[in-house]
């Protein structure tokens, strides 16, 4: 069969998503052979909010289309199996977003490539490169994903590096991860191991890689870029769970799956071993084959032998930084701290914070502090309040996205300023006091005492940090949270200045100590 007659089917999960039509219209007018692309669509909407955004608006005969109602979805794996249902036979199945860009031709590279890989059952998955709606092109590299450690629910979390095409090489490089927003392969990949439905999204893409080599399919890297995605976060494309009240209940049901299917932590619930055969993992080679050649354990939760915790405080600045940056990035893509209110957690709400304001605006006052830096800032949903009447108000953040949304939604404050900054790493400028609550609970403890000292060397006069007295200061990787007890082993603070108590049962302060 020559290429122009290979077939291609097009898996799309939209989920409320109006650049769905864009894509769809970019898949087709880049295409080599348009008319060999088909293209299946899981359309997930809210009526009447999203009655004028119908993703097909060209090419009709080439589209299917199942339409669910909010209420009815469960989530992105769900809805990528309820598209594969929308298969027709054809030759080769391409799974992407909903809001995507492609390269020239990207049908007919798609195909070279894959004859290019050195294996029988070859598939090709990596995160596409950025680009801005409606066709801003961020970057042209292609992505080389990797491990980074555990999750605070134990699920494996990846990473990647972006390198420049030419340093690619002319064959496919073998992998052994994949983005569940870009995997080409021949149809048997959907026939042979079928999407899991029953899993929410987090572990979607290490189960699907296992599942790929147990399976006997070989994962690869593309020689150059394909396709493009758009990594921002906006307002007029609300995720599942920011509609759906239950949606803890179902990661809850999938983390637990995850867990089993990785041999974690067996489970005999029915609802989490439901239909666990069809879609669990394969005969051909075996999950001790896969640590063996990742260098994972899955159930001791190491990378190398390394603890998440062990690996973010022993790699190099610069992969310091891009480890902090990707987990609070993910973190404030994907809301996981579960508050509607805000992307900075339960917390942070103003609910959470209706003592604490006026009591730190009184202490401010006390203090005589004008100029803050508030290192850890968070989208400033309660301290927005507080930092009106300031001279100069720096709020600092590792997540650039969640910088340039303040920049915008603040514009108007001319006391207010924001960058991007990882509080380890980067110096800070004076100020009269820096706060930096709840942030430290969520770092290793060597990015604890890399960030006091930066507080110091900024020459700032005073530093109120998130304090729980008398806890045991454990370690933990880059993202998960537990209790610091500042004024104990490895920091050794002296007792704070002033303390203002703000749940007297966890016994979480904020604590004021001058940095001199």
């Amino acid at each position: 069969m020559t290429e122009a007659k290979q077939t291609i089917f097009v898996n799309i999960a939209a989920y409320r998503d109006r650049d769905c039509r864009n894509t769809i219209h970019d898949l087709f007018a880049k295409a080599r052979w348009p008319e060999r692309v088909f293209i299946g669509i899981c359309w997930q909407y809210l009526s009447p909010d999203d009655d004028d955004c119908q993703p097909i608006a060209e090419r009709a005969a080439q589209c299917r289309m199942i339409s669910v109602p909010v209420a009815e979805g469960q989530g992105v794996c769900w809805a990528r199996r309820e598209v594969q249902k929308l298969w027709r036979g054809e030759d080769y199945v391409l799974q992407i977003d909903s809001h995507m860009r492609f390269v020239e031709h990207w049908d007919e590279k798609c195909l070279a490539m894959l004859k290019a890989c050195p294996s029988e059952k070859p598939v090709l998955s990596n995160y596409p490169a950025a680009f801005t709606p409606p066709d801003q092109i961020d970057s042209h590299v292609v992505s080389v994903i990797h491990a980074n450690g555990f999750d605070q629910d134990g699920l494996l979390k990846q990473g990647s590096v972006g390198l420049m095409p030419e340093k690619m090489g002319e064959i496919p490089q073998a992998a052994y991860f994949c983005a569940g927003g870009f995997v080409f392969g021949p149809s048997g990949w959907i026939t042979e191991l079928p999407y899991d439905p029953y899993l929410y999204f987090i572990g979607e893409e290490i189960t699907l890689a296992i599942r790929l080599f147990t399976h006997g399919w070989d994962i690869f890297v593309p020689t150059d870029v394909l396709a493009y995605h758009d990594y921002n976060n906006r307002p007029d494309r609300p995720r599942h769970w920011n509609d759906r009240k239950d949606w803890t209940r179902l990661n809850e049901r999938s983390v637990r799956r995850v867990r089993h299917l990785l041999a974690m932590e067996p489970s005999s619930d029915p609802e989490v071993l439901r239909d666990i055969d069809q879609y669990g993992l394969g005969d051909r080679r075996s999950l001790s084959d896969y640590q063996a050649l990742t260098e994972i354990d899955f159930q001791a939760r190491t990378i190398r032998g390394l603890t998440t915790a062990e690996l973010d405080s022993q790699a190099p600045p610069e992969q310091k930084r891009e480890r902090c940056r990707d987990a609070f990035s993910l973190i404030w893509r994907q809301n996981s701290w579960g508050a509607e209110e805000t992307r900075s957690g339960t917390g942070s709400t103003l609910a959470a914070t209706s003592g604490l304001r006026p009591q730190l605006t009184e202490l401010l006052r006390f203090l005589g502090v004008r100029r803050i830096t508030d290192a850890g800032c968070g989208d400033l949903n309660w301290m927005a309040e507080v930092s009106v009447d300031l001279d100069f108000y720096l709020g600092v953040d590792v997540v650039p996205d969640l910088i340039t949304d303040l920049q915008q939604r603040f514009a108007g404050r001319a006391n207010h300023f924001f960058a991007v900054r990882d509080i380890a790493l980067d110096d800070l400028p004076r100020a009269d006091l820096i706060l930096c609550r709840d942030v430290m609970t969520h770092l290793p403890a060597a990015e604890i005492n890399a960030a006091l000292a930066r507080f110091k060397a900024s020459g700032s006069a005073y530093l109120i940090a998130t304090h729980f007295a008398g806890q045991e200061n454990r370690d933990i990787g880059i993202g998960e949270w537990r209790p610091v007890d500042l004024t104990a082993k490895p920091f050794e603070l002296p007792p704070p200045y002033i303390s203002i108590l703000e749940q007297s049962g966890a016994g979480k302060a904020l604590g004021v100590w001058r940095l001199d």
